[in-house]
């Protein structure tokens, strides 16, 4: 990406000296995603045509998510082909919104955060709030998905916020409705009941029924995990009637494998096993594989419970085989979504090729020219790699000399001055103060304590600097005791959690982290003015996520120069990390570090 990026402006440079108008030629040299030029619509030739079509195309794909998914993805990717024709900032997030509702329905959470991402720098360039607040939505849905709690409820509150200021209601029950999910699965069941209750009077009075059903099948499923089966059966039939009258066949689909699942549950065997082939054919219709997959599942298991065994190996082995193909499946709907991205690159990458070959007789006359300053330019851009890659260098020697020199003054801290320390605390433990006076015996107490204090102090700053729980027990046990140490200051409650993070990874990735946390840590304790403190680690497919959190005064300007930041910076740049600094005065600082995989 830095080559292609410092090639568009080694041929921005060629074409200034050259005095073309032609500011659209190098803006689309630059792959990145996310570049300036991405979001500059460059209409072709039928656009008013084409504009009817993605119309027409998205209103097919709305209507057929409920009834049929692959026709419903069809469409939405004619949507995007053709408003990346025309670089059509509004049709490509219709086409991003309609795919991430399909990839919502179909677990996809991967691919939706990656959606969810792309819409929200559209959308907020386009000044769309509407699909803004929708992206949050899709976020927080993901980030609920892989339990990462705070994230969640931030970007749903972001999400509810906006719809309630632009008015919509059908947004804020959605969002209300999601958040009941959220505190469902953290078993917080009054505060989802509470949230359900809100998004089901948000859908009568839009008499929508499919909300309504959407908010009893998940209150539903709230029952059901507390076993209390005989609601949830209930709350399950309402939802069905509700699905059939909007004529919704996916929630029909749905509602019978949850009929199905409770019918198991509360020994039903037949009652489930008739839902569940319901659901199995339904499913088949809507080409759903997940939902094909609980369907089969259950049917296994209920089969087994009646000992009808040949049934039941049946479709258990069709539920191993839909298994393997929901996992292919997903690989699949992966690639075709970095098909299409890719696609939408090279779209636009065709439409300024258009441009450049009518303009090739004028820059024909000036390519000898333009071949010297480019000759040029690439003598000064290899110089500068060259001078990067020493400052890379110097960067990586300057921590490696910074981890030798914590391990050296941690040793020297032990061995020296905690032995002195040690001794002259002995020393004063054989002195008899009996023959002190009073006044000489507080002096002698008094000097006691503090050798005792300093003593201590010496011990826990060694360990600090080089813990050697970290070294043999890795990183997380590693931070536990930190966070323990940290905990006696009285002043902040830190709280650490982990998530099963248990794997070991190299000695340089663990090292830098935990300097990272003790860097930052130090930080909070000496400018924050916090009251609490919060380590969260964690795994994603693809990333390492750290992130420290206080209610403190924030970071001031200042601070954010510091030589703390700027070493922090430096370790997380040797990871090839990424670092966001997200604060309010008065309200805190959040600092989200992601750590990639491939460098642990």
């Amino acid at each position: 990406m830095n080559i292609l990026y410092k090639l568009g402006i080694l041929i921005s440079l060629w074409l200034l000296l050259s005095g073309i108008q032609c500011s659209s030629f190098d803006q689309n040299l630059s792959v990145s995603s996310r570049s300036e030029d991405e979001y500059v619509e460059k209409h072709q030739a039928g656009f008013a045509r084409d504009t009817l079509l993605i119309h027409k195309y998205h209103k097919l794909g709305t209507a057929y998510l409920y009834q049929n998914a692959e026709k419903s993805m069809m469409y939405a990717k004619k949507v995007l082909q053709l408003s990346q024709k025309h670089q059509w900032g509004k049709g490509k997030i219709l086409a991003y919104n309609l795919l991430s509702t399909y990839y919502l329905l179909d677990g996809s959470y991967d691919v939706l955060r990656e959606l969810s991402n792309e819409t929200v720098i559209l959308s907020k360039r386009l000044n769309l709030p509407f699909y803004t607040a929708h992206a949050k939505r899709f976020m927080a849905e993901s980030y609920t998905e892989y339990r990462q709690w705070d994230s969640a409820q931030i970007n749903y509150q972001n999400a509810l916020a906006i719809f309630t200021k632009i008015g919509v209601n059908s947004g804020r029950a959605i969002c209300l409705e999601n958040m009941g999910n959220m505190y469902r699965d953290k078993n917080k069941n009054d505060l989802a009941i509470k949230y359900y209750d809100q998004a089901y009077a948000l859908y009568e009075k839009l008499n929508s029924d499919r909300g309504k059903a959407s908010v009893l099948q998940n209150k539903g499923y709230l029952y059901h995990r507390i076993k209390s089966h005989s609601v949830s059966e209930k709350l399950y039939l309402e939802a069905l009637e509700l699905y059939r009258k909007d004529k919704n066949p996916y929630g029909e689909l749905s509602i019978f494998n949850d009929l199905g699942n409770t019918y198991y549950w509360s020994k039903q065997y037949d009652k489930s096993i008739e839902m569940c082939l319901k659901a199995y054919n339904s499913s088949k219709q809507y080409h759903s594989i997940q939902q094909t997959n609980w369907a089969l599942q259950t049917l296994s298991r209920a089969y087994r419970e009646k000992n009808m065994l040949k049934k039941a190996l049946f479709y258990g082995d069709e539920f191993a085989y839909n298994r393997r193909m929901l996992h292919d499946g997903y690989i699949r709907r992966q690639y075709t979504m970095y098909q299409l991205m890719y696609d939408n690159q090279q779209m636009g990458t065709a439409i300024q090729q258009k441009i450049i070959d009518e303009q090739s007789r004028i820059q024909q006359l000036l390519i000898g020219f333009s071949s010297l300053i480019i000759a040029f330019a690439a003598f000064l851009w290899f110089n500068n790699e060259k001078l990067r890659k020493k400052n890379a260098e110097i960067r990586e020697a300057l921590i490696k000399g910074q981890t030798i020199e914590r391990k050296r003054v941690a040793a020297e801290l032990h061995d020296h001055l905690g032995g002195t320390l040690a001794s002259l605390n002995w020393y004063l433990y054989g002195m008899d103060k009996k023959g002190l006076s009073p006044e000489e015996q507080k002096i002698y107490d008094s000097v006691h304590q503090m050798v005792g204090a300093a003593y201590r102090q010496v011990r826990s700053l060694s360990h600090n600097l080089m813990p050697a729980e970290l070294e043999e027990h890795g990183l997380v046990t590693a931070l536990r005791r930190l966070v323990g140490k940290l905990n006696e200051n009285k002043n902040i409650e830190f709280a650490f959690n982990h998530n099963g993070f248990e794997k070991r990874y190299a000695k340089k990735v663990e090292f830098e982290l935990y300097s990272i946390v003790l860097e930052l840590t130090n930080n909070i304790l000496k400018h924050s003015g916090a009251t609490k403190a919060v380590i969260d680690i964690n795994e994603s497919i693809k990333n390492i996520n750290l992130t420290i959190s206080d209610n403190g005064s924030g970071i001031n300007q200042v601070s954010k120069q510091g030589i703390g930041l700027y070493n922090v910076k430096n370790r997380i740049e040797s990871l090839s990390g990424k670092i966001q600094i997200l604060d309010e005065p008065e309200k805190g600082t959040r600092i989200e570090i992601e750590i990639p995989k491939t460098t642990a």
